[in-house]
């Protein structure tokens, strides 16, 4: 059933769901700002946001309520299957999550093969997207735990830059086409799960090798 509140004295019906297009526009206002508000109405209607400057602000509060609760729906309509990603789609994923959401949505479900114009929809997928690739990184441990020189992203929710993400990965990348051009794209199209257990491997080889040199030095002193 619609809600609808009195701004301006007209009737305004309150979406129960947005837009991709919509949700993107609406991610550059500040929703508890109040001066943001008739910028915020005017984004979903076809009305200027002067029009909505001396608006009763009880009922605009109650529409920006109800559109916060909007943007913050989710419906799960559709679950990909997350563990038939390849090499680059992951890595390019996670590009894209350290760019920003509001950003690069349509890229993120491009890779994720999900098309939908709600951003309920979309935004279900992301979520258990994200859920799912913290799982990865707890599996893969060992592998993303020590990767403070490549840049890497940790499981644990800290920021990053956007640019050490994707120079990091792109070392890697290079590292297994063993620094060949031509090979790169085979790289990339490796199943996700394999790539991450032989780096894991390899990664703990090198710390072994590189214990016992430190054993054969340490007899030698």
């Amino acid at each position: 059933m619609a809600v609808t509140v009195n701004i301006n004295d007209k009737k305004w019906e309150i979406p129960t769901r947005v837009t991709i297009e919509e949700w993107q526009d609406l991610q550059q206002w500040e929703f508890e700002n109040q001066a943001h508000w008739p910028w915020i109405v005017s984004t979903i209607s076809s009305f200027k946001a002067e029009e909505f400057n001396n608006a009763d602000q009880d009922s605009m509060q109650l529409f920006i309520g109800f559109l916060i609760s909007a943007c913050n729906k989710r419906t799960l309509k559709v679950q990909p299957d997350f563990n038939k990603l390849k090499f680059g789609q992951f890595v390019d994923l996670d590009c894209f999550l350290a760019l920003g959401v509001e950003k690069n949505i349509l890229q993120i479900l491009e890779i994720l093969e999900v098309s939908t114009p709600w951003a309920d929809e979309a935004l279900a997928v992301i979520d258990q997207y994200v859920k799912w690739r913290s799982s990865i990184y707890k599996q893969y441990s060992d592998l993303f735990g020590l990767n403070q020189k490549t840049g890497l992203p940790t499981d644990d929710g800290e920021m990053y830059n956007p640019k050490e993400v994707a120079r990091g990965w792109y070392l890697v990348i290079v590292d297994l086409a063993k620094e060949n051009i031509l090979n790169i794209d085979d790289v990339t199209e490796e199943p996700l799960q394999k790539t991450l257990t032989f780096l894991q491997i390899q990664k703990e080889q090198k710390i072994k090798e590189a214990m016992e040199a430190r054993k054969i030095t340490n007899k030698k002193l």
